[in-house]
């Protein structure tokens, strides 16, 4: 995101620098918002990255900075010394470099190095072939996963009932709920739109879930409601946000109606179709999660599929701005706003999930960033009405820390975008190794930068004392993932030493001991049960991480550098799998690889357990028989991806 001067907010009274102009004039500054000589010579009073001090520059960022030089050094030596045919085809494959127009601020403690120069292309090169495919017993159809997804911690050659759970789901004819169909009209009285469990539900949502769901705009959502119409509210869209409230609530009778609403919400989806409107692509969204997190992965896909699709149908990837509607206000504008960039971020969630190419790109829009309008002359009223009584609209919330943590989790998913198409689902095969490694090298680079941009309201590291939102804990949480999936070092390359003594794993061990203390503090303050989806693939990256420190180490079961954080982990496992099922198949099959069962011997067990992370080996002879005829031996099964390299023999 571009760092601008900026005029910070309002509800300051004070900053800790001086004003732009001040400094500029070199005069003593008050650092008052708007300051005493500005407002004395009637002009503009801005300041210098929203007001605060910079944090000093970390060695680790330095580092980063003089890998991704000495990477580009390399590519440049390279070219000098190719013929013109070969240079041709080396910058024919380069993928040329991001732009570098803004200033690079300094880096928190909690920035890993990026790989040195000695790691080799080969391993980033590798990760387009990463995948696997699950053959369905249930039905002629399969489900691919590819290098990103969170099943490269699943159980592979050891056992297969992890697997079963998905193949055979039960389905109806909505997909989400198997109450009868009566059920939903037989009780319509308890469950009218404003009634006393439907405005439960809603301060349930706008209480603990709404940061990770911010397609739906809170107040002008909450005015329509109020009115009955509008054009932000449909009782399609209140179904799908108390489907999900109930899921996160504490209160077991209201988590028993989830299936009702969602039900009824998927109901009233199918019957907007023909004529969606902007609640349509809301409840989509928002039902596409719910979908997914119930082990439905195919359903979930294909609704958020349909949102994507939807915000190109409905222009919404063009900037509000581009058209002359005189009937459109800033309101509207900003909505349409927020909705796009709400679709752009779950739609990286779902392909790193499921390690799929995305559909929307960067490139083909040109939406500003969302900003935080005013609220609406009755919001203080709908507050106290519909989510938390006895607030105020200034004491509730830090708005704009809310909407800054919205926008940069949109340039993270930026960074996530070029790591997914240009790492893992580049399967150009004569891509040559050195622009590979330069490519995650400046990959790196961009995550280590967005990490130095944020803001001190988003700010966090291990030396942080005070109470922090969740969702700042919850946006350093998805920036560590993305770490862990970008250097985690791919099965085949595990046995050589110059990778598994290298800076990658070094990163990824680093990064795991982030979202070990990021968990610790959330569940200090916060309840795991209101993490959005994505929280799944955090938890499944982390486990893979010690899985594969294990392996390294050859160390037990026992050794307190494995039992300790695995047991923090398969923890919240448990306590998240009461909302979002699909990690059981996750969390037993880590369990069953763990008991004497799943490997008494350990040298076996060191052999065999590295596993669960499901990386791919290639070229003729790599696979195992079992596997390679996985499909009538088990039609369950996850099966290699067997692409024209392998038929070819092509080994990288």
């Amino acid at each position: 995101m571009q760092r601008k001067s900026a005029t910070p907010s309002p509800a300051s009274t004070s900053c800790s620098i001086s004003c732009e102009r001040c400094r500029r004039r070199k005069i003593k500054c008050d650092k008052r918002i708007p300051c005493s000589k500005c407002t004395k010579a009637e002009v503009d009073c801005s300041f210098p990255g929203g007001g605060e001090r910079q944090r000093p520059a970390s060695k680790k960022h330095v580092q980063a900075l003089q890998n991704q030089i000495a990477s580009l050094e390399s590519l440049v030596q390279k070219l000098a010394t190719a013929d013109e045919s070969s240079r041709n085809e080396i910058l024919a494959t380069a993928v040329s470099s991001e732009t570098q127009d803004n200033p690079i601020n300094p880096l928190s403690n909690h920035i890993s190095p990026s790989p040195s120069t000695s790691s080799t292309g080969e391993m980033f090169l590798g990760r387009a072939r990463e995948g696997r495919m699950r053959k369905l017993s249930s039905r002629k159809a399969t489900q691919f996963f590819g290098g990103t997804s969170l099943f490269e911690i699943q159980l592979s050659g050891t056992s297969n009932r992890a697997f079963s759970r998905n193949n055979t789901a039960p389905s109806s004819s909505s997909g989400l709920a198997h109450n009868s169909p009566t059920t939903f009209e037989h009780d319509s009285h308890i469950f009218e739109p404003q009634g006393q469990i439907c405005r439960q539900l809603l301060s349930v949502f706008f209480l603990n879930v709404y940061q990770y769901n911010m397609c739906i705009y809170r107040e002008y959502f909450l005015r329509d409601y109020a009115a009955g119409e509008g054009p932000y509210y449909s009782d399609m869209l209140l179904y799908s946000i108390c489907a999900t409230a109930a899921l996160v609530s504490p209160d077991a009778s209201l988590k028993a109606l989830s299936s009702m609403f969602a039900k009824q919400a998927t109901t009233m989806l199918y019957d907007s179709l023909e004529l969606p409107e902007l609640t349509t692509l809301q409840s989509l969204l928002v039902l596409g999660q719910l979908e997914i997190g119930q082990g439905r992965g195919s359903k979930g896909w294909l609704f958020c599929g349909m949102a994507c699709r939807l915000t190109h149908e409905m222009g919404l990837h063009l900037d509000p701005n581009n058209w002359n509607v005189a009937a459109d206000s800033s309101i509207d504008r900003e909505v349409l706003r927020r909705v796009y960039w709400a679709a752009f971020i779950v739609d990286k969630q779902l392909s790193l999930y499921f390690g799929r190419p995305p559909a929307l790109y960067p490139h083909g829009a040109d939406v500003r960033n969302t900003i935080r309008i005013p609220y609406p002359p009755e919001w203080e009223n709908l507050l106290n009405t519909y989510v938390s009584q006895g607030n105020s609209a200034d004491n509730f919330e830090d708005g704009l820390s809310i909407v800054a943590g919205f926008t940069h989790r949109v340039e993270l998913s930026k960074i996530f975008h070029t790591m997914i198409v240009d790492i893992f689902e580049n399967r150009h095969r004569k891509i040559d190794i050195t622009i590979a490694a330069a490519t995650a090298q400046r990959i790196h680079s961009s995550l280590a930068k967005w990490l130095a941009m944020l803001p001190q309201k988003l700010h966090w590291n291990q030396w942080t004392v005070e109470q922090v939102p969740p969702y700042v804990l919850h946006l350093h949480m998805a920036f560590h993932t993305g770490i862990i999936i970008l250097h985690r070092p791919s099965r085949q390359f595990l046995d050589d030493e110059a990778v598994t003594k290298g800076d990658d794993v070094e990163v990824c061990y680093e990064s795991l001991g982030a979202i070990l203390r990021l968990m610790r503090v959330y569940s200090k303050h916060y309840r795991f049960e209101a993490l959005p989806l994505d929280f799944v693939h955090t938890l499944s990256a982390a486990a893979g991480v010690l899985l594969m420190k294990r392996y390294l180490e050859k160390s037990s079961w026992a050794d307190k550098d494995i039992s300790k954080p695995l047991g923090q982990i398969l923890e919240a496992m448990g306590v998240v799998e009461s909302v979002w099922p699909c990690i059981t198949e996750i969390k037993e099959g880590i369990l069953e690889t763990m008991s004497p069962a799943g490997g008494s011997d350990p040298q076996h067990d060191y052999e065999t357990d590295y596993n669960l992370m499901g990386m791919l080996e290639y070229g003729p002879g790599s696979l195992p028989n079992p596997w390679f005829t996985g499909v009538e031996n088990n039609p369950g099964d996850l099966c290699f991806l067997v692409t024209d390299d392998f038929l070819n023999g092509f080994v990288t």
